[in-house]
């Protein structure tokens, strides 16, 4: 999917810019995909549009499927792809601040079959600690399921333990 995609209207009408310009978040996607955990999942963060969050998993592996006893894939892969990109619109949003996703509601539509499996994120509110964020995944272009989270900011309490 292209980010002008007229599916996307809905969330994009919500969301809130990205308070950093083009190059930081081209950095800060540079930064994040050379990450160990997000090569093994085998997902590219792209922050090109100002506003919107994408993650993609461009190619369906066999063991991210597992779904409702078919070749869907698995819920639990879906539950990382949305993870990541809400916490990216959330965490882009309170800049300089340690901060994490701390709830994650997901509501299943469609069994996902095909590549690419595409996440858009958003962060719809915020406040100096927190950010309320929607997204929508979608299946070679279908939408199959929609997520909305909250990203809040970790206090430390003196130890490396961070409390949400």
């Amino acid at each position: 999917m292209k980010n002008d995609d007229p599916l996307l209207a809905g969330l994009r009408a919500r969301a809130q810019a990205i308070p950093i310009g083009e190059p930081e978040r081209r950095e800060w996607e540079r930064q994040f995909n050379l990450i160990p955990a997000v090569r093994h999942f085998e997902t590219k963060l792209d922050l090109a549009d100002p506003a919107l969050v994408r993650v993609a998993l461009e190619k369906v592996e066999e063991h991210h499927l597992g779904g409702l006893r078919l070749r869907a894939v698995n819920g639990a892969v879906m539950a990382g792809l949305f993870d990541c990109a809400l916490g990216v619109a959330g965490v882009l949003q309170l800049v300089g601040k340690r901060a994490g996703t701390c709830e994650l509601s997901m509501k299943f539509m469609r069994a996902a079959f095909d590549a690419p499996l595409e996440v858009y994120a958003a962060c719809v509110k915020r406040t100096d600690n927190l950010a309320f964020v929607e997204s929508e995944l979608y299946s070679d272009g279908k939408l199959c399921a929609l997520a909305t989270g909250l990203v809040a900011v970790a206090t430390n309490k003196g130890t490396e333990e961070a409390f949400w």
